[in-house]
């Protein structure tokens, strides 16, 4: 008799949860356009993608939600290439598509300015190009595609645990909010 009323609470559980995350979603996009508004900008969502979709650029930065608990970034380096860690170690080129391939994820989302214009780090490029094909020690909490993607826009190398901190630290070096939105891939990847 009490496992029936378990699941039945923890299935509300997670209709509040889903129900709350969505409104929390909305409220930032309402948010978006209004004057003064200091937020932190609008987290990446598979749950509820941005509306917006923004013209991938070389130097732009980007990610995918990997199995609903994790997101996962890189770095443009052309029209279909992101440098990224894998889980290995090694820093790789991938095409869009590989970016997503084996990841829960649909949409890839590229960090933007309230205006759905991309935050472009040229020289991030150059120094993620230099990075293929070398191998770093992988941690998921210390050495992870954060600290590297971070390091390959500002050239600095430090322990970064979440995409929390990661974008809390894009949003100062940045000096504005940044909105996560959805990518407009390349026509011959829309079937994704």
């Amino acid at each position: 008799m009490p496992l029936p009323l378990i699941l039945l609470g923890t299935a509300l559980s997670s209709v509040a949860l889903y129900s709350e995350q969505k409104s929390h979603l909305r409220k930032q996009d309402r948010q978006r356009f209004r004057p003064n508004n200091h937020d932190m900008g609008r987290e990446p969502s598979e749950l509820l993608p941005s509306k917006h979709l923004v013209r991938v650029m070389p130097g732009s930065v980007v990610c995918c939600e990997v199995y609903q608990a994790f997101q996962h970034t890189g770095i443009v380096v052309d029209d279909d290439t992101i440098i990224e860690l894998h889980g290995s170690g090694l820093i790789r080129a991938v095409s869009f598509k590989r970016f997503l391939h084996g990841r829960s994820g649909k949409n890839i989302f590229i960090a933007c300015d309230r205006r759905a214009q991309p935050i472009v780090v040229n020289q991030a490029i150059g120094a993620a190009v230099n990075d293929i094909f070398t191998f770093h020690r992988y941690d998921l909490f210390t050495a992870n595609c954060y600290r590297h993607t971070w390091r390959w826009l500002t050239g600095l190398d430090r322990e970064i645990s979440s995409f929390e901190q990661f974008n809390r630290l894009l949003s100062a070096q940045a000096k504005q909010p940044i909105y996560w939105d959805r990518a407009h891939l390349p026509s011959r990847l829309n079937h994704l």
